[in-house]
């Protein structure tokens, strides 16, 4: 079976122990921390990982700004953030930073700026932070947002094209079920082409609900996975049905909804694993 996270942005603004312990609860192995240097303490984010024994395994990058833009001429103050990140991820022991090249939110290209220059800075600024991520042991994974949250990366087709013009060791892909269903038409066939840069996945169902409170086959998603060999991190990404998902991270935290999501998206995933697992011993 898989070791299963959580992401921690998405949880409002309740204390970061209060996330804990809803995990503990629920029998979560991980936690991903967002990509916050600025806002989260490493320490007190290592004391809580050793009180309530849950790992790290992954940050979730903020990209919601412009100053946050790695497709842009000038993308100094982003990679000094993916470099920050980085220190941050070190310290925790995660080993893996989620990306987006270009600013949640933005559904159109800039009118002034050809898409292939955009194209050619997201590559050199991925790369150059990349660099810096290597040699601290930490990996990113570029991750493809629906055409209705980006213009630039939405498919995972794009996100293999751009992980493969980058070509460096440190960048790997994320898939998200969540953007999958808005934008792949044959989830197998996307995960074959992606799975030697696979290393990290996001669930939740269709509706961003946690699985199994919508339409999303999680079972021949978890074969497919399988199939491909699959060894990589995976985390639950699920949030209430809004329309600017970095909302969730301001907002007043309502508790028991998150705590029956948790553990109805923990709990279906393990029914899903064990149902297969019974289906491959026949």
């Amino acid at each position: 079976m898989y070791r299963y996270g959580m992401t921690q942005w998405v949880m409002g603004n309740e204390p970061l122990e209060k996330s804990f312990e809803r995990l503990q609860k629920c029998g979560y192995d991980d936690i991903e921390f967002a990509a916050d240097p600025y806002g989260l303490d490493p320490e007190r984010c290592l004391a809580l990982m050793k009180k309530y024994g849950i790992g790290a395994t992954s940050l979730c990058g903020m990209f919601g700004s412009d100053d946050r833009d790695l497709s842009a001429d000038n993308a100094d103050t982003a990679i000094r953030y993916l470099a920050d990140s980085v220190d941050f991820a070190a310290k925790l022991g995660a080993s893996t930073i989620i990306l987006v090249p270009s600013p949640v939110g933005r559904t159109a290209p800039p009118a002034d700026i050809p898409f292939e220059r955009l194209w050619a800075n997201a590559v050199r600024n991925i790369r150059k932070a990349a660099d810096y991520a290597q040699g601290k042991g930490v990996r990113f994974v570029v991750e493809a947002i629906n055409r209705y949250e980006t213009y630039f990366v939405n498919t995972l087709t794009k996100a293999w094209k751009l992980v493969q013009e980058i070509d460096h060791p440190a960048v790997g892909i994320m898939a998200d079920t969540f953007h999958m269903n808005l934008e792949e038409n044959d989830f197998g066939r996307s995960l074959r082409m992606i799975a030697p840069k696979l290393w990290h996945v996001h669930i939740a169902d269709n509706t961003r609900e946690p699985a199994g409170m919508g339409r999303t086959d999680f079972k021949e998603l978890l074969l497919q996975l399988r199939e491909i060999g699959f060894q990589g991190s995976v985390a639950m990404e699920f949030m209430p049905r809004l329309a600017n998902p970095y909302g969730s991270q301001g907002m007043e935290t309502a508790s028991e909804l998150m705590d029956a999501y948790a553990e109805q998206a923990l709990s279906y995933m393990r029914q899903m694993e064990q149902a297969l697992d019974l289906a491959w011993k026949k």
